[in-house]
């Protein structure tokens, strides 16, 4: 016998799409997040990176391209971890806001 906690709504009921179609909506905008924003956040951190370390111009380059290739997957992932697309979609574009000034501030004109 299931106790009342352990009862579930149903996903989906016949003749009612509404839970499919949110599902395939919430993920197709999370993948329009995590490509384009994961690629400005990583370029952009890339660069920052660059411009702020204390090597050589070739060196700074290569840690930077390195460091962009490591903030893409985890942009990628954290966007399917993080439970609210609009918190997703904020702290985006606040770590490129934060990523730019940082470029910015160390010289960098695009």
């Amino acid at each position: 016998m299931a106790s009342g906690g352990m009862r579930r709504r149903a996903l989906a009921l016949a003749g009612n799409l509404s839970p499919a179609g949110q599902s395939r909506l919430n993920v197709t905008l999370r993948v329009l997040v995590a490509l384009p924003g994961g690629y400005g956040l990583a370029s952009l951190g890339g660069v920052a990176l660059g411009l702020w370390l204390p090597l050589s111009r070739a060196d700074r380059a290569m840690a930077g391209t390195l460091s962009g290739l490591l903030l893409w997957p985890i942009v990628f992932i954290a966007a399917f971890g993080i439970s609210s697309l609009r918190r997703l979609m904020l702290g985006v574009g606040a770590c490129m806001g934060v990523l730019a000034l940082m470029a910015f501030a160390a010289g960098w004109r695009p």
